[in-house]
């Protein structure tokens, strides 16, 4: 399953600081996957995309660590989208 993220930020330095440190702890919590991007002709802009094994572990991640990340990150997600994947 792949969640999206969108926002507008403010210090993308620091959302960048913050999920390189704690990449360890969000995959540890089940994340196969993290990528991040910025929009290329409004910077404000940021979208994350993350790769979970199911819903299950994501809402747990979601209702336990996951709030606490966004806080320390500075970062109010204005957009949150899950993604359930096929096989071609």
């Amino acid at each position: 399953m792949v969640v999206v993220f969108r926002t507008r930020g403010e210090d993308w330095d620091k959302f960048i600081d913050l999920l390189r440190q704690r990449r360890g702890d969000i995959q540890g919590a089940g994340c196969t996957n993290i990528w991040v991007h910025r929009n290329r002709k409004h910077p404000e802009e940021w979208m994350m995309v993350q790769q979970w094994p199911d819903k299950e572990t994501f809402d747990r991640f979601a209702d336990g660590p996951g709030p606490d990340l966004d806080n320390e990150a500075g970062v109010r997600w204005t957009d949150v989208s899950t993604w359930e994947e096929v096989d071609l």
